[in-house]
């Protein structure tokens, strides 16, 4: 290095500083894959599923009521209103279950939601037969179907509904943790690169300048013992 010209050594100096910058945006941008995976999964699966199970949740509420008003009110639009009610609740509900088929991945998660989708089927069988019961005008039969067979059915059904939504709930936290672990060590990283890269440029900078002016000031102590008479 000390016999290069120093248009060769700032050169050199100049591709050194520009590898190590090459180095940091490499890592800004190798770092940031798992934030932004685990970013992705929240955004885009986490959240949806959520809101899917949401829906389910308040598409068996609303079915559970509309049950009971058929029961209490006898006036013919009241009843009406509580079947339509009930076919848009289960239709709505119908759509969210393509969703979280799509979703839910993992293996707790489908076993949950394959539970979830028989049970479903009992409780939509219960409500046809009380519907029918409904409809014959025999609401002593309808009250006492809903009692031993509807009910226990929607509560088995809901009950699924909760455990897939608390099972969610911690995949949910699981995915927000490695999102935040991961941002975590991008700065660790940036840092930690960023300190090297100033301590080698710091480096290098004193190198190249000791190495052209340590050989200068021996050239200019070498002319003032000449100009003083030492040859």
């Amino acid at each position: 290095m000390n016999n290069l010209k120093i248009s060769t050594r700032l050169a050199a100096a100049f591709a050194a500083f520009v590898l190590l910058m090459i180095i940091l945006g490499g890592i800004s941008l190798l770092r940031p894959a798992g934030q932004r995976e685990g970013l992705n999964d929240v955004v885009n699966v986490r959240i949806p599923i959520t809101k899917a199970l949401a829906i389910l949740e308040d598409g068996a509420n609303v079915q559970s009521i509309q049950f009971r008003n058929l029961i209490i009110f006898d006036a013919p639009e009241m009843s009406k209103q509580a079947i339509d009610s009930i076919a848009q609740a289960r239709e709505k509900m119908s759509v969210q279950y393509k969703t979280l088929d799509t979703l839910i991945v993992s293996s707790e998660g489908r076993s949950i939601l394959a539970k979830m989708l028989e049970v479903r089927s009992d409780f939509i069988k219960q409500g046809d037969q009380f519907l029918v019961f409904i409809k014959d005008g025999n609401k002593d039969a309808a009250s006492k179907h809903l009692e031993q067979s509807l009910r226990p059915a929607q509560l088995a059904y809901q009950a699924l509904i909760n455990e897939q939504v608390d099972y969610q709930g911690k995949t949910t936290l699981a995915a927000g943790e490695r999102a935040e672990a991961a941002a975590d060590a991008l700065q660790r990283d940036v840092l930690i690169a960023g300190v090297l890269i100033v301590a080698l440029a710091i480096g290098l900078a004193l190198y190249m300048i000791r190495s052209i002016t340590g050989p200068l000031a021996r050239a200019v102590k070498a002319a003032d013992q000449v100009a003083s008479g030492d040859l």
